[in-house]
Order: C-alpha cells, then structure tokens, then sequence
C-alpha cells in the first residue's frame, strides 16, 4: 500500500498514558492510517524515528495567541515547541462579538493583550471566518470571552446587566457556539468581565449547557481569595451542568503559598462527587499579564482612557498608592503581595526599559518605584506587560503532579523566524512544553514520559471533546510531535527568552511537515477547529 508518510523504528506514546512501544506510523493525507510493527508498502517520504519517542501533536490548552495569527500565521514559537493545536479565547479575551457603536472600544480592550488590529468583523462567525483566510499553520480551538459579550450587551461599565442585557448576552454566546466556540471564558480579575456577579455566570453557563459549552475561567483572585474563588468557578460549574477548566492554577504570593495543597484538593474533591472540572498550569513560577493589572479594580472602570485620567491625576494617584504601597518596599494586588524586585517590564513603549524590574526602574528614573511604575504606564498608554515572579517552585511541582492538572502555556503572541522580536516576553511563550519534557521529566523524573505526553495531549483533547485529536491511533488526525527524549529542552530564558527549544525534530500538522528536521517549514496546514 502507498502511504504519504511512513515514520520508521520510533517509540510511540500514544497520549492515553498507556505504556510507550516500538512501531511504525503511517500517514495518508491528513489522517493516521496504520500504526504497527514493520508496516510495509511504498510511501511518498519516509523518516526514520530511531531514538526518537513519536506522540501526538501537543494542545497547548490555555493560550492568548488570539489575533496575532492574523500577523503570525507561521506560529512558528508555539510549532517549534511541538504544539499543533492551540486553545484561545482565554481569560474573558476575544476579538468577537463586536457591537458595531463599541468598535474603537472593543479595538483598544483588544490591544491589551498585546496586538493592534484593525476591526474588520462585527459577529463571532465573521472573525473566525478571517481566522481562516489567515491560514495558519497551527490548529486553533477558539472560546468567546465573556468581556466581549459584555462590551457587546453593555458596553464597560461596573453594574449588572439589566434582563434585556442578560439575554443578549446569551445570544451572541449562542451565536459564537454555532459558529464554532467552544464555550465561554472568564477573566475575573480583568475588567469588564471582573464587574460580573456569579449569578450573571451562572446565567450564562446554563444557556449553554444543552450545547455542551465549556467554562474556562480565571478565577476571581490568586491570592487571599483562592480558595473562595475556585469554590465560585467550581459553583458555576455544578449549577449549571457544564465542564469546568481553571485556569493556570497557582497560589500567588508568599503569603499564600500555603494555600495550594487546599487549592487543588478542592479540584480532586469536586470531581469525587461528580464535577467536571480540571486545571492547567504552566511551568514557571513567574507569570506575565499587563501591568495595569496591579492596580485597584475601581481605576479601569469605564475603559483604558479613564484609567489613564485616573493614574495621571495627583488626587487619584496618591490614593491608588495609599491602597497599594507596601511602604516603600512593594506593592499589594490581586497577586498577592509584591517587592518590586518581583516585577519586570516585558513590554512597553521604551524598548531600552524592557526587561527592568521595576525596583531598578526606580533607580533609573530617580522616582520611587510606585511613580515610575505609574509614569510608565501613562507613558505607555496603559500597554504595559509584566513578567511577575510571585509562586514558589514547589507548588508548580505539584500542580504538575496532579492527575487532573494539564499544560497550558498561557502565553500571549507568536513569534515566526530568526529575526529580532521586541521585548523580553515571558520564555513560556518559546519554551512552555520542552520545559516540561526536558526539566520536569527527563530531569526532574517528576513524570514519567506517558504522563507527561498524556497530559499535553490525551487529556486536553479528552477535555475539548475533540474526537479525533490528542492520541496516536488510526483514523486520527496526523498531528504529530517526534523529539530527542535525550536532548529536548528548552532554551528560552527571562534575560534573552527570544530562544527556540532543542530537540523538537519534527512536527506534522493535518498530515503535512511543518518542522523537518528542526528547520521551519511554514505551510497553511492548520485549522480553525469546530467543537
């Protein structure tokens, strides 16, 4: 028989934790056709596997790569990390719905997340439909986010939606799950999905039950209110009757570190009496988010030009710093308790400020640190990005540990080519998933390699619902990873995180070689998924 493709003398593990064996995969056109010992026939390529383990392609189940496709169709800094399948649309973010008064609105509450564009859709369908002549080289599983339907139906305001409000607001989720959302996320720490009472969620969540809607949610709080709030997400879940996914599970702050036993036994309990409920996280105890986020709920209310009025007003400001300032020695927030050593400029208006923490900032700007953060962002027009190192190693080795905890980058952007890139983002965005590989399980044997490939692949897919994606098995998709179980690992560090892993060989998305032999290849091979 012809096949495509005919992987030779690899290592299979197949993405269902079950044991790794010797075999050959074969590939017909986007789809796995044999996977067996000493398969035979004539094949358009074949690549000898020997020494390699052959997995599926990795589903980065927690992403924010939302609209820099349209930019990046390469995606080549998630590919190179064995990545065939994003998930986006996390964390309240998306870039549809669109209320056709709100568009500059909407546009800007976009370009928080790292990428301006110019809005050219108005409904969710319409978006993913110039996803798709984007033509990606990656999968994409797209949610809507709850702040966009708000800034649809309401627009940025702190209140509760009136009825009418609600129910335009399950509509156009209705209308996202029929163009192919996957379900809702929540971003509960950023404005206008923080301004949601639970009710309003539940709401939501049971509108789309029937349809078999996913929650995704950044929890309200990562901090002192931990516990309570994967109680809420929890909460959310069981009233309504949906799956439930917590994001980038962590317990933020030293002061709160203590709490991540009791965070993630909530998890195992809530699944003992019934609910679907998993977490990711992602292998850094640094996390990176905007840096407007450190500030009080109340300074955003109504949109980034009133946060910018407010931080620039003397009256406003010395308020902001009297709620927050930790003498002068750092800063309280929803991540907890802060030094400004803790905090580093990924991304800002002034290139030579990139990758300061902020404690040095200071130094530079002759300022104590609060007002040159504060400068900064007025500066900068509000679009700051920060790297924030407020975890503690131990708990990212448990919740890595935990059998219902899989791998999500939870980076924001791609990157394609050689060429310079701005910035110093978080090294998640190049190394989240041979960080895993290489440190935690090669290294660490904290996993075992079926655990860990399960984890990034079987059990995300298991979660989505994807019926032909995430396991090595005949008649699946032909997304597949092939590594050095020797050498992966990843490169990128804070100080230069511009760095592609080693180790990744070859990667195969819908049937077609888009990393061969380590060097990119970039080719419109991926798909804008459908639940």
């Amino acid at each position: 028989m012809a096949w495509t493709l005919l992987i030779r003398n690899g290592t299979v593990v197949d993405g269902t934790g079950a044991p790794a064996y010797t075999a050959d995969v074969a590939v017909a056109g986007d789809a796995i056709a044999a996977v067996g010992p000493g398969l035979g026939g004539e094949a358009a390529r074949a690549i000898d596997a020997r020494g390699l383990l052959v997995a599926p392609g990795f589903i980065d189940i927690h992403s924010h790569s939302d609209l820099f496709y349209l930019g990046c169709p390469a995606a080549e800094s998630k590919l190179r990390q064995g990545v065939t399948t994003e998930v986006v649309g996390m964390c309240s973010f998306s870039p549809a719905p669109v209320h056709p008064a709100r568009k500059a609105l909407t546009a800007a509450w976009i370009g928080e997340i790292g990428s301006r564009v110019a809005v050219e859709w108005r409904t969710f369908g319409q978006y993913l439909e110039r996803l798709r002549q984007a033509k990606p080289s990656i999968n994409i599983a797209h949610f809507v986010g709850h702040g966009a339907l708000r800034l649809a139906a309401l627009g940025p305001e702190d209140r509760s939606p009136s009825a009418d409000e609600q129910r335009v607001m399950e509509r156009l989720l209705a209308e996202a799950l029929d163009a192919g959302a996957f379900g809702f996320s929540t971003g509960l720490v950023y404005p206008p999905s923080a301004y949601a009472q639970t009710p309003e969620l539940i709401a939501l969540a049971k509108s789309m039950a029937p349809r078999g809607g996913l929650y995704f949610s950044h929890i309200r709080g990562e901090a002192e209110t931990l516990e309570a709030a994967i109680d809420e997400a929890i909460g959310i879940g069981e009233d309504a009757g949906v799956s439930v996914q917590i994001a980038h599970i962590k317990a933020s702050g030293r002061e709160h570190w203590s709490k991540m036993d009791a965070a993630l036994r909530k998890v195992s309990d809530a699944r003992a009496r019934g609910v679907d409920v998993h977490a990711d996280v992602y292998p850094y105890t640094a996390g990176s988010t905007k840096m407007a986020n450190l500030l009080p709920p109340w300074v955003p209310d109504g949109g980034n030009a009133r946060l910018l009025e407010r931080i620039a007003d003397g009256t406003m400001r010395r308020r902001i710093i009297e709620e927050c300032a930790l003498g002068g020695e750092g800063w309280r927030s929803v991540n907890g308790s802060l030094g400004w050593g803790d905090i580093m400029v990924a991304t800002c208006s002034k290139p030579e400020l990139e990758g300061l923490r902020l404690s040095e900032l200071s130094e530079r700007m002759r300022k104590p640190a609060a007002e040159a953060m504060l400068d900064l962002l007025v500066e900068s027009e509000g679009q700051v990005a920060m790297v924030v190192f407020s975890q503690a190693e131990e708990n990212v080795v448990k919740a890595l540990a935990h059998p219902h905890v899989m791998i999500g980058s939870d980076s924001i952007g791609l990157s394609a080519g050689p060429a310079p890139h701005p910035g110093k983002p978080h090294p998640r965005m190049y190394g989240t998933f041979p960080r895993v590989l290489g440190h935690y399980t090669r290294e660490q044997r904290l996993l075992s390699w079926e655990t860990a490939i399960n984890k990034m692949t079987g059990m995300p897919a298991a979660k989505l619902r994807l019926k032909n994606r995430g396991l090595l098995r005949t008649g699946y998709a032909a997304d597949l990873a092939l590594f050095d179980p020797k050498t992966v690992k990843d490169e990128a560090t804070y100080a230069d995180p511009h760095r592609h892993p080693t180790g990744i060989v070859y990667i195969i998305v819908n049937g077609q070689v888009v990393v061969d032999g380590g060097a990119m290849k970039p080719l419109a091979a991926g798909r804008v998924l459908a639940p």
